[in-house]
C-alpha cells in the first residue's frame, strides 16, 4: 500500500497558460525554483537544484498531454521520492483552469513527519503555480 499527496486548486487563466508555465523550465523557474536544468520534452529528464540540498532533484518527463495532463517519474535522489510519480490534471472551469495535483507512490514506510512535511511543501508550490500564472508569469521574489 502507498501513500498520495492529492491537492486541488482553481487559477484564473487558460488552461493553456497553466500548463505552459508547469511544462516549462522556465515556468517552473518562476514558480518551484530558479536552478532547473534539462530537457522539458517528454521523455527528457529535468534536474532541480534547492539552496542546501545534498543533491539535485532528478524527474523524468513521463507525459505531456497540452493542456490537459503533465506526468513526471521520480528516479530517486530526494528521500522517499524514488519510484513516486507526479500528476497535474488541468481542466477548464468557470473561472480558469481547475488543476489537480497528485504525487503518488510514497511508502507506508515514511516516517509521518516527512510526509507532511513534502505534502506541506507541495502546497505551497501549488499556491505559488495560481499566483505565477494569474500574475502573468511574474516570477515569485521568494524564489529570487
Amino acid at each position: 500500500m502507498t501513500s498520495d499527496i492529492v491537492l486541488g486548486i482553481e487559477i484564473h487563466a487558460d488552461p493553456k497558460a497553466v500548463f505552459d508555465t508547469i511544462a516549462t523550465r522556465s515556468g517552473l523557474a518562476a514558480f518551484w525554483t530558479p536552478d532547473v536544468k534539462g530537457e522539458e520534452a517528454e521523455g527528457g529528464e529535468l534536474t532541480f537544484g534547492f539552496s542546501g540540498a545534498p543533491a539535485r532533484l532528478p524527474i523524468r518527463v513521463a507525459r505531456l498531454d497540452a493542456p490537459h495532463e503533465i506526468v513526471w517519474d521520480c528516479p530517486g535522489g530526494f528521500p522517499f521520492w524514488e519510484g513516486t510519480s507526479v500528476r497535474w490534471s488541468i481542466e477548464p472551469s468557470e473561472h480558469g483552469a481547475r488543476v489537480v495535483f497528485r504525487h503518488s507512490g510514497f511508502s507506508e514506510d515514511q516516517p509521518e513527519y516527512d510526509f507532511g512535511s513534502i505534502a506541506t511543501t507541495w502546497g505551497q508550490i501549488v499556491v505559488r503555480l495560481k499566483d505565477v500564472v494569474e500574475s502573468g508569469g511574474t516570477p515569485n521574489p521568494a524564489l529570487s
